[in-house]
C-alpha cells in the first residue's frame, strides 16, 4: 500500500482572508491551534478545495454552509439565492463589482497538481437567453487540465434584474482530475444522514470494530456492539435511521444520542477515519464535546488508524488540552505530528511549526502554544 502524503506541504494564496500562506511541512497528523477567526477553518477549507481538484459542486457546497449567499432570480424569474462565488477571493469587493478578484492558488509540492481558480468573463451563446448580458465564469486549473463554468450574475440590459446560471457540469465529477478520498467534520455533529452513509460502507467488515473500539475509550468495556437501525423513508410514521447502542449490563439497546454529545463526536471521528483510507480527513475543532482526561487517547487512536489506513488527518483546534493530548501522542508514537500555531500581524497569516521535540517540551513545561 501506497504511504506517500497527499500533502507533504501546502501553500495558500488569495484564499478568502489569506493572502499567502505556507505551512513547508506537514505530517501524518497535522494540528492548527490558534485564537478565534484567526484562520484555521479557512485553512481546512482550502484543502476541501485542493483534495476535490476545484469540483465547483464542492465549492457552492462550502459557499451554502456558510450562508454566503445572494439574492436573485432563475431562468423563470422566481427569486432565489445562490452562492457568492466571488467571496472565495481576497479582498474582492462583491458590493459594487469594481475590485477584480485575485487568483486562488492552492499547491502541495511536490504533488504532481497545483490548483488554481480565477473568475473571468464567460462566452454565453446568445440564443440561452436575450441581448446584452454579461455573466461571470470560474475557470479551474490543475496541472494541464482547465475547465471554465459559468457561475456568475447574468444582469438582463431591459430591466436590469440579477440573474444567475448554473451550469450542468455540476452534476459531472469525471471533468475533475485525481480527486483525492476526502472526508470533512465540521465543529457539530454529524446528522443521522450523514452517520447512515458513513456506517453503510463499514458495517460487517473489520472497520466496524475499530469503531466499536474507539467508542469503548468513553463508554467502558461493556459496549458490545454499535449498529444503525430504522428505515430510509422519512414519513411521519418512522423515525428514520438512528444509531443503536447495545450494553453487556442492558437486554435492549439504547439510543447512541443518550450518552451524549462526546461520544458522538468519538463516533463521528472514527466513522469518518475509516471511511477515507489513502485519503485526508480534517476535523474542525476536534475537541469538541471530548472530555480533556481522553485526549491523550483519542490522539493515540487517530495516530494509529491514520498509519494504518494511509489517512492524513488535518484538525484544528483553540483547546490546551487538545493539544497537550496531541502532543502526548505524538511522543508515543511513531506516526508524524506536527503542530502549527497561527498568528496574524496585520494582513499577513503566520505559521509557526512546533517539532515533535517541541511539543514534549511545552507539554512537559505547559507553555502556551494556543
Amino acid at each position: 500500500m501506497a504511504s506517500r502524503l497527499h500533502l507533504p506541504s501546502l501553500t495558500v494564496k488569495g484564499f478568502r482572508a489569506i493572502h499567502e500562506l505556507e505551512l513547508p511541512l506537514l505530517g501524518r497528523v497535522t494540528l492548527l491551534a490558534g485564537k478565534n477567526c484567526i484562520g484555521k477553518t479557512t485553512i481546512l477549507e482550502a484543502i476541501r478545495v485542493f483534495a476535490s481538484r476545484g469540483n465547483v459542486r464542492n465549492l457552492h457546497n462550502i459557499l451554502v454552509s456558510r450562508e454566503e449567499v445572494v439574492s436573485g432570480e432563475d431562468e423563470n424569474g422566481d427569486a432565489m439565492e445562490f452562492p457568492d462565488f466571488p467571496s472565495l477571493f481576497h479582498r474582492f469587493d462583491s458590493g459594487d463589482g469594481t475590485d477584480a478578484p485575485s487568483t486562488i492558488r492552492v499547491s502541495a509540492r511536490p504533488a504532481p497538481h497545483s490548483l488554481s481558480l480565477k473568475l473571468v468573463e464567460a462566452d454565453v451563446q446568445k440564443d440561452m437567453f436575450s441581448e446584452g448580458i454579461s455573466l461571470n465564469a470560474l475557470r479551474v486549473s490543475v496541472g494541464k487540465h482547465r475547465h471554465t463554468f459559468p457561475v456568475g450574475r447574468i444582469r438582463h440590459s431591459r430591466h436590469q434584474k440579477q440573474r444567475y446560471f448554473l451550469p450542468n457540469q455540476f452534476r459531472r465529477p469525471d471533468l475533475w482530475p485525481d480527486s483525492i478520498a476526502l472526508e470533512c467534520l465540521g465543529p457539530g455533529l454529524l446528522d443521522n444522514d450523514e452517520v447512515s452513509r458513513l456506517w453503510d460502507e463499514v458495517a460487517l467488515t473489520p472497520a466496524e470494530e475499530f469503531v466499536t473500539e474507539a467508542l469503548r475509550l468513553v463508554v467502558g468495556e461493556e459496549l458490545e456492539r454499535i449498529a444503525v437501525v430504522g428505515d430510509r423513508s422519512g414519513s411521519f410514521r418512522s423515525r428514520g435511521r438512528r444509531v443503536v447502542a447495545r450494553f453487556s449490563h442492558s437486554s435492549t439497546p439504547i439510543p447512541l444520542k443518550r450518552l451524549g454529545d462526546g461520544v458522538q463526536r468519538l463516533f463521528g471521528v472514527s466513522l469518518a477515519l475509516a471511511n477515507c483510507r489513502d485519503g485526508i480527513l480534517i476535523i474542525d475543532e476536534v475537541e469538541n464535546g471530548i472530555h480533556h482526561s481522553i485526549h491523550r487517547a483519542l490522539w493515540k487512536m487517530i495516530f494509529r488508524a491514520a498509519e494504518e489506513g494511509n489517512v492524513q488527518v488535518v484538525a484544528a483546534t483553540h483547546s490546551w488540552d487538545c493539544i497537550a493530548g496531541f502532543a502526548e501522542a505524538a511522543i508515543d508514537t511513531p506516526t508524524n505530528g506536527i503542530l502549527y500555531r497561527l498568528e496574524r500581524t496585520g494582513d499577513d497569516l503566520l505559521a509557526i511549526r512546533y517539532s515533535e521535540e517541541d511539543l514534549e517540551v511545552a507539554a512537559r513545561q505547559r507553555i502556551e502554544v494556543r
